[in-house]
Formats: C-alpha cells, structure tokens, sequence
C-alpha cells in the first residue's frame, strides 16, 4: 500500500486484506517447510516440495477440466473453480465465501464454476433494489444467454445463467456499488437510500438448490450487524468516510469521524439503513444543495448537529427504547424530513459488515 493510491474505503480494504492473507501464508509456509526439513534430518532423508496443509481447496492442478458433479435427482454437473484461493488463510476462512455460476445450455451438462468473493458487490442501481435482501436476490437473477455453445441441438440455443451464493463467511462483508460509469465515461454516484437491518437473514432464494435443503433442516444463516462504512460528498470523485461500529460486547455502537470519536445509539445506526421514498430524497438533497454554503468545509454542519445533540446519544445502544436488533430483514421507518436538511443528507452507507450469529 502506497500513501494517496488507495483512496476509495473498498479499494483500501480490499489491499488490507490481500496483504494480511499475503503474510499469513508466508508464516504458515515457511513454519511447514521448517517443520518438514527438521523431520528429514531426523530420518536422514532428502526433503521433498511439502504441500500445503493450510489449503482447504487444494491445488488448481488437476482440476483445470473440471471435475463431476452429482446434484439433486442425480442431475450431473461439470464443475471448475475460477479465483478460488488455492491455500486459506485466517483471512479467507473469516472475510471469503465462494459463488456459484451455473450455465445450463440445451443438450449438455450443466457447466458450474466457483468462484472467490471478499467482499460481496452488490448492483443497487436498479429501481427494484430497495434494501440488502433486494440486491441479494438480484444477485442470483437467472440471464438468457443466446449463441453457438456447441450443443447438438443446433448452433442457436438459449442458455440460462444463474449465479448463487455458495458458502457464507463467519463475517460477511458487503459492498454497495454506489458509484457507475455515465454515457460520458465519468463516474456518477448512486445516491438512494438502501435499506439494511441490524439482524439479516440469508434469503433462501439466493442458494443452490442442494444447499436450500440443508438449511431448511438446521435454519438459514443469520448475521448481526457490526460496522457500517458511509460515504460523504455529491459526487463520486471525492468526499468522506466515516464508520459506525458495535462495541465487542454489543452493548453499544461508537461513531469514529477521523479524530472525533463518540457514542451512538442502535436507533442511530438502524436510521440509517431504513429506506426512503426516492420522491422524498430527491427534496432533501435539492434542498441540501441551496442550503448549503458555496465554499467552506461541507461537513461543519455534520459537526455542530450532533454537538447539539442531547445526552442520549451517551446511553448505552440497547439500555432503552425500541429494540430495532429484534427486527430481522427489516429497516425502520425513516425520520420525519420536516427538520432543515443539513450535510448529514449526504451520508449513505457504502460497506456493510455483518457477523454470523
């Protein structure tokens, strides 16, 4: 990592990771091979390359053509891997889950590849995705293929593709793709509200089917939110972060603005994620904009607002008031816009980060 080179929050976590899990394997392979050449010279034998044992998926040689696969009424399926990160780290077996891509093409075996994600990108850009669930379910949103794939039912087919979600994480990051290429080749920020609960329940429709009767047995995955990445600014090529996060106890949430650091409540956080008519953002930024000051430093009024905040905001997050980490997959109805709109309209949640409970 470089000074100044990582300036988006995605981009920047992205290079963290990457270089934890870069370093952990360094540590692991170096101990196994430190390990192997000390038993070979207890034995008096030449050493040989030691394969990781770290490495849950295995090497990718071998299985470059795929390998068969069984499914449900004995349903074959070539599989491959795509990505799949060939030595685990703590880093992947914490942040990394695996896709899977489905191609179903007439007159051949269903084509399944799997492929590596950390974080998970999630479209909200379609009038459809109101919250987290939505853009989940949008994720597996099966796509018409039509061309030539070989098939001897003709060279004109239509394929179908569909992806699923095959293996979740202990923490399951998600990133909003708030920001989109224009007509013009700039970079465009999507600004609408997109609901996210404290609890989420994995949506059954986003897993393959073998994996739906598992957890239709032992329940699907449920996640606690535990942090939330904002992004500040109009536009795409600039702004600010800042992050909510749950203390480890859970009792309460702490708001980190560069140097200013302070308590939050639950309702603070669940506010944030709840969704908002589009009709209604539209005003508040409209307003936002004549309101605001033509120079000076935007976020001032993000500033003086929560210094006038009252007490409350000190109280523990779940010591009292309504229970907002009860309601699961869903979000809270959003506050009344009467109040003058300020530079906090300019927050909108870009990574969230939620722990398997």
């Amino acid at each position: 990592m470089q000074r100044g080179h990582q300036q988006d929050a995605e981009e920047f976590l992205g290079f963290l990771l990457d270089g934890l899990h870069e370093e952990c394997v360094h540590v692991m392979r170096t101990s196994s091979a430190n390990s192997a050449s000390d038993m070979a010279n207890l034995i008096d034998v030449p050493t040989s390359p030691v394969s990781d044992a770290a490495s849950d998926v295995g090497s990718a040689s071998g299985k470059e053509n795929g390998w068969l696969e069984v499914g449900p009424k004995q349903k074959q399926a070539v599989t491959r891997s795509s990505g799949i990160v060939t030595t685990n780290s703590p880093v992947t077996k914490i942040f990394g889950g695996n896709l899977r891509s489905e191609l179903r093409v007439p007159g051949l075996k269903d084509s399944v590849t799997l492929e590596h994600y950390q974080p998970l990108q999630l479209d909200i850009g379609a009038s459809n995705v109101h919250n987290i669930v939505d853009a989940l379910k949008g994720l597996t949103r099966s796509e018409a293929l039509h061309g030539d794939f070989k098939s001897p039912k003709g060279p004109n087919v239509t394929a179908t593709k569909q992806v699923f979600i095959e293996t979740v994480p202990p923490v399951l990051i998600l990133h909003l793709k708030r920001f989109q290429y224009d007509n013009t080749g700039g970079t465009q920020k999507i600004w609408k509200k997109v609901g996210y609960p404290l609890e989420l329940e994995i949506p059954k429709e986003v897993f393959p089917r073998q994996k739906r009767s598992v957890y239709a047995h032992g329940g699907l995955p449920k996640y606690r939110l535990i942090a939330v990445v904002y992004h500040h600014g109009k536009n795409a090529s600039g702004g600010h972060y800042t992050v909510d996060v749950r203390r480890q106890d859970g009792r309460e949430w702490i708001r980190l603005d560069d140097t200013v650091i302070k308590r939050v409540r639950s309702e603070d956080v669940a506010e944030g994620g709840s969704e908002e008519d589009p009709k209604v953002l539209a005003a508040a930024l409209e307003s936002q904009r004549r309101d605001s000051p033509s120079s000076g430093n935007v976020f001032s009024a993000i500033e003086d607002e929560e210094a006038a905040g009252d007490e409350d905001g000190w109280r523990q997050a779940n010591g009292s008031g309504k229970k907002w980490s009860n309601v699961v997959n869903g979000t809270p109805r959003p506050k009344s816009r009467s109040e003058k709109s300020s530079a906090k309209d300019n927050k909108v949640a870009y990574l969230l980060f939620y722990q398997r409970i």
